[in-house]
């Protein structure tokens, strides 16, 4: 096993342990406050909902916590340690035993990426299951193709096992190839995929365009990825992005919700590469 999925497994790990811990959790929270994180790809827009919430909320804190991964997110809610956690999947059967509610609010494009420097604009998936199962492993200039990896659980990778057999298979190949670079969290891909001279990895629309990322996005077999072609269905690859609260959520979580969904939150949340839900 390589050092970079060892250091992969082991910060998963701890960052979960940490902020179920009271480091980042303590016990004296104002009542005022609503603690979010999870998924790191809704982060950036959650932030600028929050920012506007404040404004409309004078005296209400909203905290927006640094991204522990959709299962992270959901643990620490469940745990009472976070008021909303942020999902980029639905509850598994045995969350959902445990009580928790679950409100998908956005869907965002879910992306091929490349470092600036790479002379490519799109890609095809024959071409991307090429790169995952280490048969393309240089750019038609003839400079080295370095592919980002995420974790197997995650849902970076859970996404891309979905798009077809051929795909699968190639995923799983990528999972046991030495030398390669594993990024733990959405953050973590994003910045592999901006300093690795020659990147190619995933990440999501907004992800980009909320925290101003220095990647360039491929279109897919000619579809660009867009609010508008999200929208319209013509681009096939989507996250959709749920909030996780307990049943009994606090007054000031309620408002905070109902604000995501309000005319000026799902304005917010278009700005920066996100479709709204009903």
């Amino acid at each position: 096993m390589t050092r970079a999925r060892r250091m992969a497994g082991v910060s998963a790990a701890w960052i979960v342990s940490l902020f179920l811990g009271a480091t980042l959790f303590p016990g004296t929270v104002r009542a005022e406050t609503v603690r979010i994180t999870g998924t790191g790809g809704a982060i950036g827009g959650m932030r600028l909902v929050a920012e506007a919430f404040r404004r409309a909320e004078p005296g209400v804190d909203v905290a927006i916590l640094p991204s522990i991964g959709s299962t992270g997110g959901i643990r620490a809610v469940l745990a009472g340690k976070l008021d909303i956690g942020l999902s980029a999947r639905p509850l598994l059967p045995e969350e959902m035993a445990q009580g928790p509610r679950q409100t998908a609010y956005a869907r965002t494009a879910f992306v091929f990426a490349v470092h600036p420097d790479v002379k490519r604009s799109g890609t095809t998936l024959a071409e991307v299951v090429e790169i995952y199962a280490g048969r393309k492993t240089t750019w038609d200039d003839g400079t080295a193709l370095r592919l980002i990896l995420r974790p197997a659980a995650d849902t970076d990778t859970i996404a891309l096992r979905m798009i077809s057999p051929e795909m699968a298979s190639a995923v799983e190949r990528s999972q046991k190839r030495e030398g390669l670079i594993v990024a733990t969290t959405d953050q973590d891909s994003a910045e592999a995929i901006e300093r690795t001279r020659g990147s190619f990895g995933t990440t999501t629309l907004a992800m980009v365009v909320s925290e101003k990322r220095r990647i360039r996005m491929l279109s897919l077999s000619g579809v660009k990825p867009t609010t508008k072609s999200v929208r319209d269905g013509t681009y096939p690859y989507t996250k959709t992005f749920y909030m996780v609260t307990r049943q009994a959520s606090s007054p000031i979580t309620a408002r905070f919700i109902r604000f995501v969904r309000s005319p000026e939150g799902k304005a917010i949340l278009t700005r920066v590469g996100l479709v709204p839900l009903p």
